[in-house]
């Protein structure tokens, strides 16, 4: 065991400095400020939350800034969970959080099937009115419901299937199945899990971000106020 921790320790460090070196060239690239490390209890930034945030998570190399009109912040978070009688679990994702420019959507998490049942189990203790949705899109898209689980209150099933009607479910179905989301409220968060970190996997990160919250600011939904009803097609933007 100690030999394989002294091997695997040059492994871990390499990787980190080629995760910040790219972090850091993406952030220049896109005129983005890069903070690195951050204290969830201490810093004074707006930090990332989401169905990720605990009170043991780590949080490195946040960066914030403007794409499109969009705030973006984006950070890689690490997490040791502790389940009864079982060894401890790590996990570790890449987060990119779009700001939109509407309110009050209902709190949704799609998942790509990338989690182990541990992950659903500390999922739904930690929001027990998170039922699965995906049900509501076996008729409507069945290559969604086949490819994703969707989780939300089950009083919002119906805005649900708004927010993700018709191209936009076959859209992240067909070219963005790699990477789960989560919806709640004002805030679009686009999660790589255990990723290798490069160029592409932010670049498409912020592409699917950008389009899908456009399409999420055009939804039609009862009684969600609409902040700033943005201008644009459902056409995919690449990225510069």
């Amino acid at each position: 065991m100690e030999l394989l921790q002294l091997f695997s320790r040059p492994l871990s460090l390499g990787r980190e400095v080629a995760t910040k070196k790219i972090i850091k060239q993406f952030a220049r690239k896109f005129g983005f400020v890069y903070f690195g490390y951050v204290n969830q209890r201490e810093d004074e930034h707006e930090l990332i939350r989401g169905i990720t945030v605990s009170s043991t998570h780590v949080d490195k190399h946040f960066c914030v800034g403007d794409y499109k009109g969009h705030d973006i912040s984006i950070v890689e978070r690490r997490n040791t969970l502790i389940y009864p009688e079982q060894p401890p679990v790590s996990y570790r994702w890449l987060i990119m959080q779009v700001d939109l420019r509407r309110d009050g959507l209902p709190h949704v998490f799609i998942d790509g099937n990338h989690h182990d049942e541990n992950f659903y189990m500390t999922l739904f203790m930690k929001f027990a009115n998170m039922s699965n949705t995906s049900t509501v899109f076996g008729s409507t898209n069945p290559l969604f419901a086949r490819t994703f689980r969707t989780f939300a209150p089950a009083d919002h099933f119906d805005e649900v299937e708004a927010m993700l009607r018709g191209d936009t479910a076959s859209m992240l179905a067909h070219h963005f199945k790699q990477f789960d989301y989560e919806i709640d409220g004002d805030r679009l968060l686009i999660y790589a899990e255990n990723p290798t970190v490069t160029s592409h996997v932010l670049h498409e990160m912020l592409r699917v971000g950008q389009w899908l919250a456009g399409q999420l600011e055009k939804a039609t939904l009862e009684l969600v106020p609409v902040i700033h009803a943005p201008e644009g097609t459902t056409q995919l933007d690449e990225t510069e």
